[in-house]
């Protein structure tokens, strides 16, 4: 109960709780998106119509597909908080 053994929990920085909420967020929205859209668009035709020879299975192309959205989720949310969080530099208004 006492002395070494004991592990010291830190923190993690802010950017570090921003990066894993993003990419939790990110994460979630992706697999709805999946679900939606390959509940109506089969891989292999997809495969098929953009010319693809390497994806044979329906399975890669899930995989490719999830991880496509996951990226462009992370992307849209990583310029969204960028945009929030600025600084404004210009004057502000001195109120009487």
């Amino acid at each position: 109960m006492g002395g070494d053994d004991e592990e010291i929990v830190r923190d993690l920085s802010r950017d570090a709780q921003k990066i894993a909420v993003l990419s939790w967020i990110s994460f979630l929205s992706a697999s709805v998106v999946t679900m939606i859209f390959f509940a109506f668009v089969d891989p292999l035709v997809l495969v098929d119509a953009i010319n693809v020879s390497f994806i044979e299975s329906s399975n890669a192309g899930y995989a490719i597909g999830f991880f496509f959205f996951w990226l462009h989720a992370w992307v849209s949310g990583w310029f969204v908080l960028r945009l929030v969080r600025r600084k404004r530099n210009w004057p502000r208004r001195i109120s009487r």
